[in-house]
């Protein structure tokens, strides 16, 4: 039984500011949280943070490059909510958010932590203002014996959604190395000090989601990844604990809602040939804990596995949808929603790739300078559909346009005249000649 942590000190950095709380769901009746570690999210820019190397080290190009990458694996889930480790700076996260997933509703938030070593930092991507327009860097000390340890990185959101859903959003990254004996006692230190922290949310009337790169496996039989990777520490029973004087807090580890044989999160590439040779290079040590209510409104969670690990990150990003207490998204006076995608045609697709549009509102809406998008950020104008009255349907051929409606599968954006997001769908594998259909 380890003691309940004492309180020292802890100190709150504020970084960025907001003049009021605004919630830019599309879909105010579900809020979609996504855990993600972006793997050295840097800009290439000197002065350069940390010590540690990595192959776009130094490059601005490469850098933009794996950050585009990035970009499209949140583009392809669409989350309200990201959380990100292995994040430069607050530059790196501008640019992410500002050059690559512009008009996306997203605000930047990150604090600055105290890992200089590698100079990772977490971050946060949302949809939702945090109270205040904060995020806050905590500095307490966590115990495991005669061991403290604080967490280096780690961010505190507290969002309100919905009919006042009051959610507290904790992001953290540990230690690395989940089977070093030398840092087993370290790591546990830092989960006692965010198992405090989530204890001061839920004393505060905050539900609780914990998620990050917690650099450990999960013992618990429901929730161990797909080829039983074993814990040599308690981390994870000490973050689902909260308050180890009551049970009604504890939280619950979403890994248990997935099939076993989806859960892994992290690629080790054991011999470095950029392949995955064998099941032990793939384990789950990223995590998203819910507080009970929030794991009871769960609609589905997912693993994410549609990138390349080596390509874009040695991580898989963690996707949760939650019913929440808001109605159903309201439709704009003019509002256009993409019904329908044809990727695959028979004879030239260059040509015949095609889109249809429909106009779901109640006012005509001229199309001229909207364009549709794919998650490589290249384009179909769609100025040659003029306008599209209420009720209308208008399709539109690709006739040599440069995006291509990949046939293994892509995310298409809607955008409007002035670069806003205002649909996005996402399709799997088509056949040929197969209508991919979309509920308006």
């Amino acid at each position: 039984m380890y003691r309940t942590l004492h309180f020292i000190g802890a100190s709150l950095l504020f970084f960025s500011s907001a003049a009021s709380a605004e919630d830019r769901r599309t879909d105010p009746s579900h809020l979609v949280i996504m855990q993600l570690n972006a793997e050295f999210l840097w800009d290439g820019v000197e002065p350069e943070e940390g010590s540690a190397s990595f192959p776009w080290k130094g490059s601005p190009t490469e850098a933009r490059e794996h950050m585009q990458r990035i970009a499209q694996i949140i583009a392809y889930s669409n989350p309200d909510i990201v959380n990100l480790c292995e994040v430069e700076n607050m530059d790196a996260l501008r640019m992410l958010n500002d050059d690559f997933l512009a008009g996306r509703g997203y605000k930047p938030y990150l604090t600055q932590g105290g890992d200089s070593t590698t100079g990772q930092d977490v971050a946060l991507l949302t949809r939702i203002d945090p109270e205040g327009g904060s995020t806050t860097f905590d500095t307490r000390l966590g115990y495991d014996g005669t061991v403290h340890k604080s967490v280096t990185k780690n961010y505190t959101a507290r969002i309100q959604i919905g009919g006042g859903e009051k959610i507290a959003i904790i992001g953290a990254h540990l230690l690395a190395q989940p089977n070093r004996l030398d840092r087993l006692h370290q790591r546990q230190a830092q989960a006692d000090a965010l198992r405090s922290m989530a204890v001061d949310q839920v004393a505060a009337g905050y539900q609780v989601v914990l998620m990050g790169d917690f650099n450990d496996y999960d013992g618990e039989a429901s929730s161990r990844d797909h080829i039983d990777s074993m814990p040599i520490t308690n981390v994870l029973v000490r973050l689902r604990t909260v308050d180890p004087g009551q049970t009604s807090d504890d939280l619950i580890n979403v890994a248990s809602l997935v099939p076993k044989a989806t859960r892994y999160t992290s690629f080790w590439d054991q011999n470095d040939n950029g392949f995955v040779d064998s099941d032990s290079e793939l384990t789950s040590i990223d995590h998203v804990l819910l507080s009970p209510t929030l794991n009871d409104n769960i609609e589905s969670t997912e693993f994410v596995h549609d990138s390349n690990p080596d390509h874009a990150t040695d991580h898989y990003p963690i996707v949760v949808r939650l019913r929440t207490g808001g109605g159903p998204p309201p439709l704009a006076a003019g509002a256009i929603r993409i019904v329908a995608l044809l990727p695959n045609p028979s004879g030239n697709e260059s040509q015949g790739e095609s889109a249809t549009l429909k106009n779901v509102g109640q006012t005509a809406v001229d199309l001229h300078g909207w364009k549709l998008r794919d998650r490589a950020s290249t384009f179909w104008s769609l100025d040659s559909l003029g306008s599209i009255a209420p009720g209308q349907e208008k399709s539109i051929l690709r006739a040599g346009q440069q995006m291509a409606l990949n046939n293994t599968g892509d995310t298409i954006d809607l955008l409007d005249s002035s670069g806003n997001v205002v649909h996005s769908v996402s399709y799997g594998r088509a056949d040929e000649d197969e209508a991919i259909l979309f509920t308006p």
